[in-house]
């Protein structure tokens, strides 16, 4: 009982500091996680855009590696940031099951070996504790739960509009792991356009946040947020993307906005969705809420992660 009310006690500070707008990016007190933000991703101007492309299936990459091939909208030159981002499934959201995951990208000179990330530690729900729960392998992966994500700059190697990225999973002993499914392979590219004239300001907010049923169930509701800094801007047009990884879409708001709802799914635990939020920019900073969707009982809303949120905003 006692647990019992320290999470709902918990939860309620979290979603009343949401709904003020006014909180710092926190992780579910329960579950844990780390909460989406601006430095660990990037921001900046541009006169292209912010695009990317995503493998979302969810196959075994332990005796033939998973592949994504990617077309840019631009050419090498006009990169200006590209990150790739892979998450690998380990089989249990709290459980050791060591794995070692082999990431290759091929910029277009040939394939190198952008990292070999061992993952040979439990997982511990902070169960509100002062701990986000996250565990960090180094400076570019990370487990939460049951997934394992690693993210990787490859803005430099990138020479070719084609450029493709693979993944391998085995045990430590190379033998087949445990499970080492992948859910994700994504690359982000922020490019110019010299000819548009166009003035672009991007956001590319990321972490390793979740929620679940679990943490509901102990009365530790959880709302996650994050912040987008827009002040100032004179916008002609916005547009928010969250990519998830989940079997179903969580909900979520933009400047107090509910925005509306759909379940795209475009992999078994992998989806996108974007708006226009245009009208929701008022002048001052841009916050975005979410949470699972609780709306249906069973597995497809109990479990829901997002590692990114993408803004873009046109000025005048």
């Amino acid at each position: 009982m006692k647990k019992s009310n320290i999470c709902m006690f918990s939860g309620m500070l979290v979603l009343l500091a949401v709904l003020a707008m006014a909180a710092p990016a926190a992780a579910d007190p329960w579950i844990g996680g780390d909460p989406l933000v601006t430095a660990n991703g990037t921001s900046g101007t541009v006169s292209g855009g912010l695009w990317f492309d995503a493998y979302p299936g969810f196959d075994y990459a332990y005796s033939t590696p998973v592949t994504k091939d990617f077309s840019l909208p631009c050419t090498a030159g006009n990169v200006e940031w590209a990150r790739l981002y892979v998450d690998t499934y380990i089989g249990n959201m709290q459980s050791n099951y060591p794995m070692n995951t082999t990431v290759e990208f091929d910029g277009g000179s040939g394939y190198e070996t952008l990292g070999s990330e061992i993952m040979n530690t439990t997982y511990t729900f902070p169960e509100g504790s002062s701990s986000d729960g996250t565990v960090w392998i180094n400076d570019h992966c990370n487990r939460v739960t049951s997934d394992c994500l690693m993210w990787y700059d490859v803005t430099d190697s990138i020479t070719s509009s084609s450029v493709s990225a693979r993944v391998h999973t085995a045990k430590l002993d190379g033998t087949r792991p445990y499970d080492g499914r992948v859910k994700m392979i994504a690359l982000v590219v922020a490019y110019d356009n010299p000819s548009s004239g166009e003035t672009l300001r991007y956001w590319v907010n990321q972490g390793h946040d979740t929620d679940s049923y679990v943490a509901d169930e102990w009365g530790c509701y959880y709302v996650g947020n994050t912040k987008f800094s827009t002040s100032g801007l004179t916008v002609v047009d916005a547009n928010l993307t969250a990519i998830y990884l989940a079997s179903h879409n969580g909900n979520y708001t933009f400047n107090n906005n509910p925005l509306p709802w759909s379940n795209p799914d475009q992999g078994p635990y992998f989806g996108y969705q974007s708006w226009n939020v245009t009208d929701y920019i008022t002048g001052g900073n841009s916050f975005m809420t979410f949470d699972r969707n609780a709306t249906d009982s069973g597995s497809y809303s109990g479990y829901f992660k997002i590692p990114l949120a993408l803004l873009v905003v046109k000025e005048e």
